[in-house]
């Protein structure tokens, strides 16, 4: 097996989460990955394929998943028996702050002439004080770093300058920062591929399963994603990945689309080797009514079969919603409205009435939507406890409204553990009534650190405490637990076992205050080591089960075909590598 250029890794938020008692509580219960947030970003899969296509050779290896996978697994180990020529790591999303630095410090620990290198949004924010660690060389700024990553790759490979590769943070040899300009920022999303075929094929290449995992539990639940832009047109206060963000942290001043029929092509890829659904991100409404209609009328002429949900920033209309009628067999629909309460919606920058997203609910389901997806949060501007205990009654009668159909799904969940690094929130919590308790990286690194994720939050907004915070959302989840037990979405077995690890969660979470105000030193660290045991059973499914985010998936003799000869191909590949075709190098990257 050749020996990597590039070895990129994603860490778990903590990196020794497997000693340390933290109750990271419901923060992940509404995405597919645990606590620790083992999913590694999409960009790792357009970054390695659009390397590997121009002629380098690149691993992922999924740390975080290795040591959720096997509780023995020894990651210094396995570091120091690798020797790529730079080290890859994420720092998208800022859950990540500690994991990824003591990743890097193990990099330079056994490698200390090797060059680390980061990438991702909160990378970019924090560039500056990223590059003072001693253990980051490099530092990858922009939503789409694919090209400079591989500018870079091919600089350091060959000895060459990188003076002039855009987007590039770096040490110099004295130890000062460089800054280059922030200047690749394409204005389509057509020059990578998401190809999860990708994924398959470093399977087979690296022998490891493992580390191209997603999240804990894929393969029983082999859900993917498509990106329809890099970019967003909406302004939500919090989001860190909103227009504002973009435009004044990311270089970018409007969403970069990917081409509809490039669009069509990945999600084919899906179709012939993955029989899980498809998820697709970023409201592709946004692209305007040439490229809604391109993009479904695609899907319609593959025959698209998997479920495939979509994801929409406003509750879709009659009108849409036949239109997906018309060209898919098995859609759904998720939507964040995230209160029940128009004001506060309102102050989250989401200008539609509840009124607006019970109509279209009955809408979607009238035109055989499969699913639709309903979410709320706690803790966005404006908003008290009453109104977060207001959403339960809320959620009863729109239930009510579409005769307890089952196929609507509501979910709460607290915005945590952090307001988003670039968010209008985050640069002017006062005017929307928040304090920060963190601003710097490493001040969000330390409070990762916190016992419980009340503590872990790096907010306070002026309508709740922290402590209503929690209170509120276990009292609200349990309301919508008895709602959906009523109805008959979830079994009363299930519904019971929910209520009861809910209740407990909160017990919990009471117990660790105790500890915190009732201990100091090394008395409270014992205290919080004897309680992890307790706090490790109630980090996952805590406000709902996890199961209810799943949709349906069926293996076809297709995907098994396809998958065998996929084997064959690669590993002929890997015996004859020159049968394998590169795109040519453009010139500006020869040093």
């Amino acid at each position: 097996m050749s020996r990597p250029d590039l070895v990129l890794l994603h860490a778990p938020s903590v990196y020794d989460f497997r000693e340390t008692s933290i109750m990271f509580g419901p923060v992940s219960d509404l995405v597919p990955s645990s606590p620790i947030f083992e999913m590694y970003p999409l960009g790792f899969t357009t970054m390695a394929e659009y390397m590997e296509r121009h002629g380098l050779h690149v691993r992922i290896v999924n740390l975080a998943m290795h040591m959720l996978s096997n509780a023995k697994y020894d990651v210094e180990k396995a570091i120091r028996q690798m020797e790529p020529v730079a080290f890859g790591i994420d720092l998208h999303w800022l859950p990540h702050a500690h994991g990824s630095i003591e990743i890097a410090r193990i990099c330079k620990k056994y490698h200390p002439n090797t060059p680390v290198i980061f990438g991702g949004l909160s990378s970019t924010y924090f560039h500056e004080e990223l590059a003072t660690y001693d253990c980051v060389d490099y530092v990858l700024r922009g939503d789409s770093t694919e090209e400079p990553f591989t500018q870079l790759m091919f600089a350091l490979k060959r000895g060459g300058s990188v003076s002039d590769i855009p987007n590039l943070t770096y040490k110099s040899p004295d130890g000062s920062i460089t800054v280059n300009p922030l200047s690749f920022v394409p204005d389509t999303f057509n020059h990578v591929k998401l190809d999860y075929a990708y994924s398959m094929r470093s399977v087979i290449r690296d022998r490891d399963m493992t580390s191209s995992l997603p999240f804990k539990g894929w393969l029983s639940y082999p859900v993917t994603a498509s990106l329809t832009c890099r970019g967003c047109t909406k302004l939500c206060p919090t989001c860190g990945g909103s227009a504002y963000s973009f435009a004044q942290h990311f270089g970018r001043k409007a969403p970069a689309f990917r081409d509809p029929e490039l669009l069509v092509s990945d999600i084919a890829h899906v179709k012939k080797h993955i029989p899980g659904p498809v998820f697709i991100l970023n409201d592709f409404q946004q692209a305007g009514q040439e490229y809604i209609e391109a993009f479904l009328t695609g899907l319609r002429r593959i025959n698209f079969n998997n479920p495939i949900g979509f994801e929409f920033f406003t509750p879709p209309t009659e009108e849409f919603c036949a239109l997906l009628d018309e060209n898919l067999n098995d859609w759904s629909v998720e939507v964040s409205c995230e209160s029940h309460d128009d004001a506060v919606r309102a102050a989250f920058g989401k200008h539609y009435t509840f009124e607006e997203v019970a109509e279209s609910i009955e809408t979607a389901l009238k035109h055989n939507c499969s699913r639709f997806d309903l979410y709320f949060m706690t803790g966005i501007p404006t908003q008290t406890a009453q109104s977060v205990l207001d959403t339960v009654p809320a959620v009863r009668d729109l239930y009510a409204r579409v005769n307890n159909d089952k196929r609507l799904l509501a979910f709460i969940s607290p915005m945590a553990p952090f307001l988003d690094p670039g968010s209008m929130v985050f640069d002017n919590p006062e005017a929307y009534g928040y304090k920060l308790r963190a601003k710097t990286l490493e001040e969000h690194r330390q409070l990762l650190l916190q016992p419980s994720w009340k503590h872990i939050l790096n907010y306070e907004p002026d309508g709740m405490t922290r402590d209503e915070m929690v209170d509120t959302i276990y009292e609200a989840a349990i309301g919508f637990n008895q709602i959906k037990a009523a109805i008959g979405i979830a079994d009363p077995a299930v519904e019971q076992i929910t209520e009861l690890r809910i209740r407990e969660a909160h017990a919990a979470m009471a117990r660790i205050d105790e500890i915190i105000a009732g201990t100091t030193g090394p008395e409270r660290e014992q205290q919080l080591a004897d309680f992890q045991h307790e706090v490790d059973r109630l980090n996952e499914s805590t406000v709902c089960e996890k199961s209810e985010l799943n949709w349906p998936a069926q293996v076809t003799w297709t995907h098994v075909f396809s998958n065998i000869a996929l084997w064959f191909r690669v590993n002929f590949e890997t015996i004859f590598p020159k049968t394998r075709k590169f795109e040519p190098q453009p010139v500006e990257w020869e040093n």
